[in-house]
């Protein structure tokens, strides 16, 4: 009796054991369901225009199933709403990759493209009317910086 007692306690420690190290390395995978309802909620998150909790739940989602062009799809859209419209860009990209005959896919991705090119050309315009002009002398700079220091000596 004694016997048989050790034997099962000593075949029930070891099998503990065994299992102990697959439970500290075990992740577990989203399954389909899941994903679904990660998918979803970020849905509902961004109709509330909650961007940064939209993006974690679509995140979680590629990172368990990274062909997901619902979730990429998604992905680009908020981060076009946030204005990352580089990270935007490189998920419709991504996105495409997988399966470009997506019709909501390839709609998004062809009006972001019409707005970014328009955004981009703005930028550059910016950039070009904020730099000081070749065509100035410090010579000209340092007078009108002698004229404001007189006019700020006259409001005294």
């Amino acid at each position: 009796m004694k016997k048989a007692f050790l034997i099962t306690a000593t075949l029930l420690f070891c099998f503990v054991l065994q299992n102990c190290d697959k439970k500290e390395n075990y992740e577990p995978e989203f399954d389909r369901e899941l994903i679904g309802e990660e998918i979803e909620f970020g849905r509902k998150a961004a109709r509330y225009e909650l961007w940064n909790e939209a993006i974690f739940r679509w995140e979680k989602v590629v990172k368990a199933e990274g062909e997901n062009v619902k979730a990429l799809n998604n992905l680009a859209v908020a981060y076009e709403a946030i204005g990352d419209f580089e990270s935007a860009r490189q998920y419709y990209e991504k996105a495409l990759d997988y399966d470009e005959d997506v019709t909501a896919l390839r709609n998004n991705y062809k009006r972001f493209l019409h707005f970014y090119k328009k955004h981009m050309r703005n930028q550059e315009r910016l950039e070009k009317a904020n730099e000081p002009s070749a065509k100035v002398e410090e010579s000209e700079l340092k007078a009108v910086s002698l004229k404001e220091e007189g006019d700020h000596e006259k409001e005294k």
